[in-house]
């Protein structure tokens, strides 16, 4: 049956004379080519929208259940956003505090942090003071000033570049939610009427795991964040609120975030003293542990039940091909996808 089908397709070509047949080549290279241009020209806002979709799911999760209790979508999202706010709020007027009295005695210490830096034996390997300072007027000619100023230009530019995107990203994310119901319903639509049901069963299951993840990963970093500030408190490391908010968000890259943040408090340790700062990396490294073997395995076993085999694969899968965005994004893509095959690829693979 297969070949009959095929038949009339391959005459069909075969009939086509070469001239026609090279002009639908070129037009079809020329799509191709154009739409590997588009990917490649539109990728921030195509990285924009997967994230602003992932923060969607995750957020309906919560807004879903307050309306299972009937309360109005509306009134649901102005909650969830007054709360977030709220939040957000509230955390920065209770680390401003910190960070101005930190940066203050900061201020005040640095005159003995440049005497024990000038004292160190790094600076007597250069030659001492004087070694150190022609040096760094022989690095200091208008060549490497403007080098430095058009580096600090473009840190500047790009700092504000990350500021526009991510204020697009959550807008996004609210418009996202506003019509997640009229979206939703518009790719179930899109399926054949006999596939429907079993289309809106996985995408019911993907979205579940994806905002199951979502909720599973900020909790996680939560409890990193809280746990390293109290370490931090205890042994007096400086700038303990303004460390705990970047652990707290480098955990929630999966697998290696939690590796950056203790390797930036270490040292700042160091700084301290070299007792401190091996504290500190014992400390992480038991926290470390505990989070892969038992906090994260716990948590997205419930959530997405992915291994941890399968999370550090998926992991170095995803930074290769598409930076951090795709760590992030790693762990539920692979949940879907194993979904799908377990939805659709393993029954047809039992039938035949």
């Amino acid at each position: 049956m297969a070949e009959k089908t095929g038949l009339p397709l391959r005459r069909s070509l075969a009939n086509t004379p070469p001239l026609a047949a090279g002009i639908l080549f070129g037009i079809g290279l020329a799509i191709a080519t154009a739409a590997v241009w588009a990917v490649q020209e539109l990728g921030t806002v195509i990285t924009a929208l997967i994230v602003a979709a992932f923060l969607a799911v995750g957020l309906e999760r919560i807004i879903s259940g307050m309306t299972k209790r009937g309360m109005p979508r509306w009134l649901a999202m102005t909650i969830l956003f007054l709360g977030v706010a709220i939040v957000l709020c509230g955390g920065i007027a209770a680390i401003i505090p910190a960070i101005v009295r930190e940066s203050a005695e900061f201020v005040e210490n640095a005159p003995g942090y440049y005497e024990t830096f000038i004292n160190s034996r790094l600076v007597d390997s250069f030659g001492g003071k004087d070694g150190l300072l022609q040096r760094a007027e022989g690095a200091l000619t208008a060549g490497n000033m403007t080098k430095a100023l058009g580096g600090v230009a473009g840190g500047v530019a790009s700092f504000f570049g990350g500021l526009v995107w991510t204020i697009t990203t959550i807008l996004l994310t609210i418009f996202i939610l506003a019509a997640y119901v009229q979206l939703r319903k518009g790719v179930i639509r899109l399926v054949a009427a006999s596939q429907r049901e079993q289309t809106e069963r996985i995408l019911e299951g993907i979205l579940r795991q994806i905002g199951a993840y979502l909720i599973g990963a900020l909790a996680i970093g939560a409890l990193a964040g809280i746990s390293s500030w109290i370490f931090m408190a205890i042994v007096d490391i400086p700038y303990g609120a303004l460390l705990a908010l970047l652990v707290a968000l480098l955990d929630l890259i999966p697998q290696i975030g939690a590796t950056i943040g203790a390797v930036v408090v270490t040292l700042v340790a160091l700084a301290v003293s070299p007792m401190t700062a091996v504290a500190s990396a014992i400390f992480f490294v038991a926290y470390q542990q505990l989070e892969n073997w038992v906090i994260y395995p716990t948590v997205m076993r419930s959530a997405v039940k992915v291994s941890n085999l399968a999370a550090i694969v998926a992991v170095l899968v995803g930074g290769t091909l598409f930076g951090v965005v795709g760590i992030v994004l790693s762990v539920p893509i692979y949940a879907a996808i194993r979904l799908i095959g377990k939805e659709l690829v393993l029954p047809r693979l039992d039938k035949s």
